[in-house]
């Protein structure tokens, strides 16, 4: 028995593979400030959900958001109340669910792949999968697609079964229907797509095996599945005046298929180019997978091929080709749309590495591969590198409109300044895999690369992403917030903090979710101060690289002579948006009804 059978038996394997997924996305989950754009407008409708006590309509701030269904939040709103503390400013808390699927998804991936590829080929593949840096990235972010995944891949792991045995098992049946109805609730009709896909493609490939999906039409299944999802969609339609479906299937469903929604499109490819680095350090085997199970499928009598061997490839196979085939295809491309595709892909993969194994020739395919997770592997090590934060530095500074390029390097000074005590092993593990790989040492390979990726993540997460607040934005306008007490309800001592800020010429979800939901920015924000002395203090953060908001402060300012109010200002504070690629300028500006209330040593 080889160390990987070893590994591979028992509760340990179970045990180490959600750990795996866990641990790697651990330090993101609670390192990592709030990310725009996305993932703070999931957290903050969840976090509205809390404020409003209404579990059924999702608002951004007075808005409907009327784009995914409202599971999602369910669990966010779910673990915040288990976790948070105050206001749920904390974005961790948001991110449990999401955190919890990617560690349970790569469970269901070894449950799938047990009876289809045996428990060896399960257990790398599961492996691969659950290092790979798009499942463990997706896990520290509070979107759909961690628990998404994971019962994607629960119901792949029914429909399997079902397909394997032909036993029309009706417990499998609406076991599948139930995971359908509660998949629907997180992101609609994706988990209608993916598996209603590969059962077409199954059905095409050998229309006279179809009986395996009788159990499928029991009627109980597809009611029960339907009952999960209409109550809700009724309420919903009802509270939010009927414009519910009108947004998320009129709108944003629609957009993504017939354009490139909000600016996210691509060339035919555009998957496949992210693979070297979002499927590492799978990549290490997609190559030989695909042409061993080319050739497997083509030729029944190759030796150690059976018919169930061939069954579980073509029903992996299907999965992962029309998942992958309809996202490429679709018009809208953002990377982690293929992330469905990802168990199937690390189930190949598995399944290659075992027959690598057992003297399966396959050397151009080999080498293929071997260069490709290089360049995932050298993009990785550079990216998580001190030189690339120089570079992207010296790149960006340059392009603010209100100050120097020599004065914005200043203030940035230093943020390359991090620990490379996990960069270095990581390093040095991508040629250790990339060299094991070339001479056919495919479990010595394997490990190096997951352990790899598991470094090089943590170095990413640990020590590089959560140090560069210069390219958090929002981060950065909290430091100057901090200078003149502008953080709402913060404690200052003798000097009272606002109840709000208001944003000119800024106005990111993270904004809105890590300072509160009473925030206002742009168009809302006003220009002219409260004559009530009891509104104050007044605080600002503007966005001086704005032209707009500068003019708008100049009214700010003409208000506040007029009144004769006493205005505080703390330093600028410079930043990059990632978002948009915008430079940002930030000032905080306090004003008290009269001067006799300014900060201290003002």
């Amino acid at each position: 028995m080889t160390w990987i059978d070893r590994l591979s038996t028992g509760w340990k394997a179970w045990l180490m593979l959600f750990a795996l997924t866990m641990t790697a996305a651990a330090p993101g989950v609670f390192n990592l400030p709030a990310l725009d754009r996305d993932e703070s407008r999931f957290a903050q409708a969840s976090k509205q959900y809390l404020e409003t006590g209404d579990y059924i309509a999702i608002r951004y701030q007075d808005e409907f958001r009327n784009k995914k269904p409202a599971g999602i939040h369910w669990l966010q709103a779910g673990s915040t109340a288990a976790f948070g503390e105050g206001e749920n400013l904390d974005i961790w808390t948001y991110r449990v669910p999401s955190w919890i699927g990617a560690g349970l998804s790569v469970l269901a991936c070894f449950w799938l792949g047990i009876p289809a590829i045996g428990r060896r080929a399960a257990f790398i593949g599961s492996a691969l999968f659950g290092s790979s840096l798009l499942l463990t990235s997706e896990a520290h972010i509070s979107k759909t697609d961690g628990v998404l995944v994971f019962l994607i891949t629960l119901a792949m792991g029914c429909l399997i079964r079902l397909y394997l045995r032909k036993d029309n098992d009706k417990r499998l049946a609406l076991a599948f229907w139930i995971i359908h109805g509660a998949g629907f609730l997180i992101k609609g009709p994706v988990i209608s797509l993916v598996a209603g896909m590969a059962i077409l493609v199954l059905w095409l490939w050998d229309r006279r095996d179809y009986q395996w999906m009788k159990s499928l039409a029991w009627w109980p299944g597809p009611l029960i599945s339907v009952l999960m999802v209409l109550p809700w969609l009724i309420m919903i339609q009802i509270a939010t005046q009927g414009t519910y479906v009108e947004g998320a299937v009129g709108k944003d469903l629609k957009d993504k298929l017939v354009s490139a929604s909000e600016g996210h499109g691509g060339l035919p490819g555009y998957h496949l180019m992210h693979l070297p680095a979002w499927f590492f350090p799978g990549i290490l085997l997609f190559v030989p997978a695909i042409v061993l199970c080319w050739r497997y499928l083509r030729h029944r009598t190759l030796e150690s091929f059976g018919d169930v061997d061939r069954d579980a490839l073509k029903f992996i196979v299907a999965w992962a080709f029309t998942t992958w085939l309809f996202f490429e295809l679709l018009l809208t491309k953002l990377s982690h749309y293929i992330l469905p595709a990802y168990p199937a892909f690390g189930l190949l993969c598995g399944w290659a590495a075992v027959k690598l194994m057992e003297d399966a020739r396959a050397p151009v395919s080999r080498y293929l591969s071997t260069a490709l997770f290089l360049i995932g592997g050298v993009a990785l090590v550079l990216f998580t590198s001190p030189w690339a934060v120089e570079l992207l530095q010296a790149d960006k500074a340059g392009d603010f409109r209100t100050v120097s390029e020599e004065t914005v390097m200043a203030q940035w000074k230093g943020a390359s300044d991090f620990p490379l005590w996990l960069w270095a092993p990581g390093a040095l593990l991508v040629l250790l895999a990339a060299g094991a790989m070339i001479f056919r040492k495919v479990g010595i390979a394997i490990a190096g690369g997951v352990l790899a990726a598991l470094l090089l993540g943590w170095q990413a997460r640990i020590f590089v992403l959560p140090t560069q607040t210069w390219i958090q934005a929002t981060e950065t306008g909290k430091l100057a917030l901090a200078e003149v007490c502008g953080i709402p309800r913060s404690d200052c001592g003798d000097t009272e903090a606002p109840d709000r800020v208001l944003a000119l010429g800024y106005a990111e979800p993270s904004y809105v979710l890590t300072l509160g939901t009473q925030n206002l920015h742009p168009p809302e924000t006003p220009t002219e101060l409260p004559a009530d002395d009891a509104a104050y203090p007044v605080v600002y953060l503007i966005n001086f690289e704005d032209e707009g908001a500068a003019a708008d402060f100049k009214a700010v300012q003409k208000s506040a002579e007029d009144r004769g109010r006493c205005e505080t200002q703390s330093e600028p504070y410079y930043a990059l948006n990632y978002s948009n690629n915008d430079p940002v300028a930030f000032i905080a500006v306090r004003f008290e009804a009269s001067c006799d209330g300014a900060p201290a040593g003002e």
